[in-house]
């Protein structure tokens, strides 16, 4: 439950959740896709020997990662490169493999009217009060004033994590106890705890920057000329281990300033464990971008291996799955202070910035 003061804002009437529907590795038909055709037809054998050694590298790396539980490990235990570190990173590693299965959720039962909202719709959020903004504000400008700095000046080019920090609970401790304090009072903690089936935690805390000058979710293809991008740009579900995730507005987000949507219901989707890994594999190897280099590599690959979660750039308005997306994409428009939690393995995307400027904060909970 929220504290007083805190409001759950509910997605409009006109949205319709996602039906019942299981990922398919023909989910796209690479084959027949403009961007991706002519390079299937006329791929060496040399590059498929590239293609095939880059996810076999890529897939040994992730089932390591998975069976650790990489994300689950802080970011100050993960980047310590000390001895006293690395063995700190060996003992987290050691424990995650030892508490098993990173979620244990059941999706007919959970335990509170929040963890029932975030099962339905896969995502949920809460306004919170002034004040507790404005002390979030003043504890993260440090933070934020390092990221401005980093991000400097673009030439229209600026990628993804360029516009992303990393907080280290070591150095911005005060940081992750205010977020700590906020995200149990507003509920989101115990909808983490009744979702995942056991207690929740705050791993890390990204503070984060987009505005007009971004180029990440606009240059899809950038050889092939396009007269607009496809309606379902930039849709993904994470390459992670299924952790969650809240994003807290510390700007007010409009239709413009690049509004964190999410797909009502695409948290169900049904996709096998191997189909999943497939995914988070080209997603995390470099072949699921979409830039010639990376899309000859990938279309290298067995029709099989040919699987992506950031598959929204490539879904055509003839794929089924396309209608069901744009049928139910919330575009959370909301104000500073809003926190929007989310199960990262539905079909979301955020960051699209054509006016003005967004700041959040980004947190991992598992």
């Amino acid at each position: 439950m929220t504290s007083p003061g805190y409001v759950i804002l509910d997605p409009g009437p006109d949205l319709r959740a996602m039906p019942d529907v299981a990922w398919h590795p023909s989910m796209v038909d690479y084959d027949k896709h403009e961007a991706y055709r002519d390079l299937a037809q006329t791929v060496d054998l040399k590059t498929r020997l590239s293609a095939g050694t880059t996810f076999a590298t890529g897939m040994a790396k992730l089932l390591l990662k998975r069976t650790i539980r990489y994300e689950m490990i802080p970011y100050d235990i993960r980047s310590d490169r000390s001895l006293s570190g690395r063995l700190r990173f060996v003992g987290a590693a050691l424990r995650n493999m030892a508490a098993g299965s990173m979620r244990k959720r059941h999706a007919s039962a959970t335990t509170s009217a929040d963890g029932s909202r975030l099962d339905r719709h896969g995502v949920m959020v809460v306004a919170v009060p002034e004040d507790r903004v404005t002390q979030l504000e003043q504890t993260s400008a440090p933070q934020f004033a390092a990221l401005a700095a980093r991000r400097g000046q673009s030439n229209g080019k600026r990628a993804f994590e360029e516009s992303r920090g990393q907080a280290s609970r070591a150095e911005a401790q005060a940081l992750f106890e205010q977020i700590e304090t906020l995200l149990r009072d507003a509920g989101v903690m115990a909808a983490s705890d009744a979702y995942l089936g056991r207690p929740a935690r705050l791993i890390d805390v990204n503070p984060q920057i987009n505005d007009v000058t971004d180029s990440f979710w606009r240059d899809i293809f950038p050889d092939i000329s396009a007269d607009q991008l496809p309606a379902t740009a930039y849709c993904h579900r994470d390459a992670s281990g299924g952790d969650l995730k809240a994003i807290i507005y510390l700007s007010d987000v409009g239709e413009r300033n690049g509004p964190f949507s999410y797909v009502l219901g695409s948290n169900r989707m049904r996709i096998s464990r191997l189909d999943d890994l497939i995914c988070e594999v080209n997603d995390s190897n470099g072949l699921g971008t979409t830039d010639p280099q990376a899309r000859r590599k990938f279309a290298a690959l067995p029709a099989r291996l040919r699987q992506k979660g950031a598959f929204g750039n490539d879904l055509t308005p003839a794929s089924p799955i396309s209608a069901d997306i744009n049928a139910g994409l919330w575009a959370i428009q909301a104000p500073k202070g809003s926190i929007v939690l989310f199960d990262t393995k539905g079909i979301h995307r955020g960051g699209m910035v054509v006016e003005g400027e967004r700041r959040v904060i980004t947190c991992v909970i598992g």
